[in-house]
């Protein structure tokens, strides 16, 4: 006899309101969960995950559930009174959000949070319930429970945060744990930590867990099957292993051949055209036809079943067999442009630049403020056609310097030179052909395009202002440079709202080409788009790169983009650059521990176990400490005593290009890693 599923879900439409006609966000939707099981639900934004989560909880404002059931542990619970879902909800069914302040009360002790969820459902009294918090603490690895207990959220870094509510989430002992991306908004190195959590977790107490990401990656470490969501219908399901490595629907071989592997370059990312439907209209035939390239006129008309397309692996296409020939008709699958070869010219030399700024505490001061070295002593340089990645942790002075180096913010010591001629701290030092020739893609492209104007005169802006062309051919400028970024000609009269964030990122970028730079600075310019769009945006900064010969600083916390994207990465850590050198040899064999501690936190698609375990603990120390010795010495797993402590390390110069800076020799830091060795010189 089969063990009853902790969570099935049978059928499951939820539609929400949408003017006259209902926006069918999820249609038809069935799977479940076994004791113990993690399964993971995948999808670009607006695939309808959240809102399958939501369901569980019963929370839908503005939505409602118009078919199907939820079972939990056999018993069906939509329909149950709200004074029944709320005995449910945190005692039977739990829920971790992405963003850990929108659970927490920042006026409230987290102590006193996870004791109050006790509380209520009658787990504990308040005595019981401090004493059950302290243990809860202890379970998710929080330092120093006995005290953590008494401090207030914003006393805690963003992975204590996160780890806080895994407690508050596991307090009662639920048999279903939802997980709606809870490691997003994290660095690499918490993720890992957030995710190695969660695994041990989860065999520990036996809870079902539903594992909602964008990230393709991070579910094949942490569940064992998964759900594919395409615009609220599920057109895969399998082991993980099996649907990531022989995936049987084209939207999934889409999903996965869009993540940069890092192993090959040659090969362009593959992204997914055009964009999610119209769920007011939705169609009658499948619901991918019409961004699928192997599609038919019998799948624009007919609906595909969910057919069996291997053991426990199923498929809503009518050609699963044909689905990984996408890949071969994808027109991004072709060679990429290929990278530069040998020595260039230097572009941009960037020489012990700092940056210090002193926090302001109050009207009264009553001890001198230590000054903030969020940029301290960084030297680089940029190479003509080249690629420079800065990577690290949030707090680590990438965005810093990125500022510096555009003139936003100027430098409180260093130079910047950009060829040959220093520049002023500020912009506005700096001649006009200066500013023209470094330019700027930001993050957010939502809040850096602006809301008033159409694409077209966005894109003009630049051109008017430093008299790029004839004011005769400004419009036939802006066509071109909409070309060169994939831009259909017509959105020259739509408005930033009317564009998808990958198009609105295009639109960034076509901006800044206007200008004819030299060096663009790319300060995180895919983490808020989705794998498919990011790979669009990345094709498109590689294509430009090879046809203008562009020099890119790219700023990213993303090592799987930032390894295929760039032909070098220079790693920072609490404003101080640790080891720089040639990307591919920095990725197989990287020998600062801290860029170790980095690569082995990557999650990728191969679950092969043989990336080394390590981990960084604690929390970086505060930008104002005044550190003698080396800056990570605090966090270092392979700290060698007191010197770390007392004394800047040594920077050494290896045969390969790379420098590190550590008191260890690097064939002593290969040993202990388990690499080969990189040969010093000098």
């Amino acid at each position: 006899m089969s063990q009853q599923a902790t969570l099935t879900v049978e059928h499951l439409s939820v539609s929400y309101d949408a003017g006259d006609t209902p926006l069918r966000a999820v249609r038809d939707v069935s799977f479940s969960i076994a004791p113990g099981e993690a399964y993971g639900l995948i999808g670009e934004s607006g695939s309808g995950k959240t809102t399958v989560a939501f369901a569980m909880m019963n929370y839908l404002r503005g939505g409602r559930i118009e078919g199907g059931r939820i079972l939990l542990q056999g018993q069906p619970i939509q329909d149950l009174p709200k004074s029944e879902l709320r005995q449910i909800r945190g005692n039977k069914v739990a829920m971790v959000y992405q963003d850990p302040m929108s659970s927490l009360n920042p006026g409230i002790r987290v102590g006193e949070q996870i004791a109050e969820a006790l509380r209520y459902h009658g787990i504990a009294d308040r005595a019981g319930a401090r004493a059950r918090a302290v243990r809860l603490l202890a379970d998710v690895n929080l330092p120093d429970p006995e005290a953590m207990v008494d401090r207030y959220p914003h006393q805690l870094s963003g992975g204590q945060q996160q780890r806080i509510v895994i407690a508050m989430a596991l307090a009662c002992e639920p048999d279903l744990v939802i997980m709606d991306e809870p490691t997003t908004g994290l660095d690499v190195t918490t993720e890992a930590v957030i995710l190695d959590l969660i695994r041990e977790l989860r065999h520990k107490i036996n809870a079902s867990i539903l594992f909602i990401s964008h990230n393709i990656a991070v579910v094949a470490k942490v569940c064992d099957r998964v759900g594919v969501l395409y615009a609220g219908e599920l057109v895969e399901e399998g082991r993980v292993a099996e649907v990531i490595r022989r995936p049987k629907h084209p939207y999934t071989v889409g999903l996965v051949a869009s993540m940069p592997s890092g192993t090959d370059r040659s090969q362009r990312l593959a992204s997914i055209k055009g964009s999610l439907p119209d769920l007011t209209k939705v169609p009658q035939g499948c619901i991918f036809a019409d961004r699928c390239l192997i599609s038919r006129d019998v799948c624009l008309a007919e609906r595909p079943p969910a057919i069996e397309v291997g053991p426990a692996h199923i498929s809503r296409c009518l050609f699963p067999d044909e689905a990984q020939d996408v890949i071969q008709k994808a027109e991004a699958r072709v060679v990429a442009p290929a990278r530069a070869a040998g020595p260039a010219e230097t572009v941009m030399h960037i020489d012990d630049l700092k940056l210090w700024y002193t926090r302001r505490r109050g009207l009264r001061v009553w001890h001198k403020p230590q000054p903030v070295r969020a940029v301290n002593g960084v030297t680089l340089d940029i190479e003509a056609g080249r690629t420079l990645a800065v990577v690290g942790e949030s707090g680590s002075g990438k965005s810093t310097l990125a500022r510096c180096v555009v003139g936003l913010v100027p430098p409180t010591g260093g130079a910047i030179e950009f060829h040959g001629e220093r520049l002023g701290g500020r912009a506005r030092q700096r001649g006009v052909k200066t500013r023209q020739r470094i330019q700027i893609i930001f993050q957010n492209p939502e809040s850096a395009l602006n809301p008033q104007r159409t694409v077209g005169e966005i894109i003009a802006r630049p051109l008017k202002l430093y008299n790029c062309v004839e004011p005769s051919r400004i419009d036939e400028r802006v066509a071109e440079l909409m070309k060169a970024v994939n831009l259909p000609a017509r959105y020259a009269s739509r408005y930033p709202h009317q564009l998808s964030g990958g198009e609105k990122q295009r639109v960034s970028i076509a901006r800044v080409l206007g200008t004819e730079p030299d060096l663009i600075i790319c300060d995180e310019p895919t983490s808020a788009l989705d794998i498919s769009v990011q790979a669009a945006v990345l094709n498109a900064l590689s294509d430009l790169q090879a046809r203008h010969g562009l020099s890119y600083m790219f700023i990213s916390h993303d090592l799987g983009v930032v390894r295929y994207i760039s032909d070098r990465v220079a790693v920072m850590y609490l404003g101080v650059v640790v080891e720089t050198g040639p990307t591919e040899a920095v990725f197989k064999a990287p020998h600062h521990p801290y860029t170790e501690s980095l690569v082995a936190a990557l999650p990728d698609l191969s679950g092969n176990g043989e990336k080394p375990e390590v981990r960084l603990q604690g929390t970086p120390p505060s930008p104002t400490a005044r550190i003698k010795g080396c800056v990570f010495a605090s966090r270092c797993p392979r700290k060698v005593g007191a010197i770390c402590e007392t004394t800047p390390p040594p920077v050494q110069n290896l045969a390969d290009g790379r420098k590190l800076a550590c008191h260890i020799p690097v064939d002593e830091l290969a040993r202990l890693q388990g690499a080969v060795p990189a040969v010093a010189v000098g």
